[in-house]
């Protein structure tokens, strides 16, 4: 995969970020994009190394070693080396719900499985997953796929974190009904604005996360947008027994 002697040729190159003293004052993306040419270039890094590990999630001594979700990555760091972006789009939608939130926040453990990386610095696949996706809304190739057919089931899922739109998105593509429950008052606010900021002043942390275009909520704006497009519901501020009344009341079982 990729360009036989690219790892030869090419260093890893990660991009640049803004400075601690700057990303203060905001939060929006402190990774800036990096050019196209330079993407395809670590594209081209992924050696055709004939059994990949960057791809196949195991556990190692109670630690995870390679993608614990079997991303596709030597596929899809090809595809970007020859420039093909919405090919590569496809094959990371093929095992990643939202590549929006693992692009940036997964810790990588593909990284350190790669091959390359026992005696080079390994592939950038983060911020090439990173990349695809963002590439991918700029071009407007993502659009809501509702499914053709329902099967009049109705199912709850309690959180709305990337695990739990994850789970919804997978049943609402197999035609249920689908309703994500949520405590706070807006949909993954705890991934946006940090555990202890939601829940001490919900309204205050997304004020101030909500500007800006390359801002936490606006990404998530755009998600739930997505989401409500393909059939998918959300119900927020439901806090201890009273969300769980509400829940029955609409016909879910706990």
């Amino acid at each position: 995969m990729g360009k036989p002697t690219g790892f030869i040729e090419f260093l890893r190159e990660l991009p640049s970020e803004l400075s601690p003293a700057e990303r203060v004052h905001n939060w929006d993306e402190f990774h800036l994009p990096m050019d196209e040419d330079k993407l395809r270039s670590q594209g081209a890094r992924c050696m055709d190394c004939g059994i990949p590990f960057c791809h196949t999630g195991n556990m190692i001594s109670g630690m995870a070693s390679g993608c614990p979700i079997n991303n596709l990555i030597p596929e899809w760091n090809d595809l970007v080396y020859r420039g093909l972006w919405k090919e590569a789009l496809d094959r990371l939608h093929k095992t990643n719900n939202f590549p929006e939130f693992t692009g940036r926040v997964c810790p990588a453990p593909c990284e350190g499985a790669c091959v390359l990386g026992i005696n080079n610095p390994p592939v950038t696949i983060k911020n090439i997953e990173a990349s695809i996706i963002d590439k991918g809304w700029d071009e407007g190739w993502i659009t809501p796929e509702p499914p053709a057919k329902r099967t009049g089931k109705k199912i709850a899922i309690i959180g709305s974190g990337p695990a739990g739109l994850s789970a919804a998105a997978q049943l609402n593509k197999a035609g249920h009904w689908v309703t994500v429950y949520e405590r706070a008052d807006r949909p993954c606010c705890t991934r946006a604005c940090g555990r202890r900021r939601c829940l001490q002043s919900t309204a205050h942390c997304c004020a101030q996360t909500r500007t800006g275009a390359g801002s936490a909520w606006a990404l998530l704006r755009r998600l739930c947008g997505l989401c409500r497009q393909v059939g998918l519901r959300g119900r927020c501020d439901l806090q201890g027994f009273c969300g769980q009344l509400r829940i029955r009341q609409n016909g879910f079982a706990l």
